[in-house]
């Protein structure tokens, strides 16, 4: 019987080392359409501070809904919202459906933080002894 000579280690290796050339190119430094990148996200984390902190002196309040609450804190950072959705056009720029993106992800992004505060005020609520 005759032995099967084996091919050298670089023919085994090389097909091996050649397959992340075969998949998908890497994305683009600047993903179009993206909330995702430093100073979007800066700004978001900004009004969300912002929203906690109109928050606090609304917190004791036990007669109103934890949604109308919400409401009245965000209310005080509208400014905050806006310098988000200026922040998603610039950092978008050039992408032509940028507005329509840009005010889309503006009014999640406040509905996200309504859900979050209103869900604190909840946890909150739910942590103090029944009276």
């Amino acid at each position: 019987m005759r032995r099967m000579k084996l091919p050298p280690l670089a023919l085994i290796l090389a097909p091996l080392l050649a397959l992340p050339a075969c998949g998908s190119s890497p994305r683009a430094s600047h993903d179009p359409l993206s909330i995702a990148r430093a100073p979007v996200a800066a700004t978001i984390n900004d009004y969300q501070r912002c929203a906690d902190k109109a928050l606090l002196p609304l917190k004791d309040d036990a007669a109103r809904s934890v949604f109308v609450l919400a409401d009245a804190a965000l209310a005080a950072c509208d400014a905050g919202l806006e310098k988000v959705r200026r922040s998603i056009l610039a950092d978008n720029a050039g992408h032509p459906y940028v507005v329509p993106f840009a005010d889309e992800a503006s009014a999640n992004i406040r509905t996200r933080t309504r859900n979050i505060l209103a869900h604190t005020l909840n946890r909150a609520r739910e942590a103090q002894p029944a009276q």
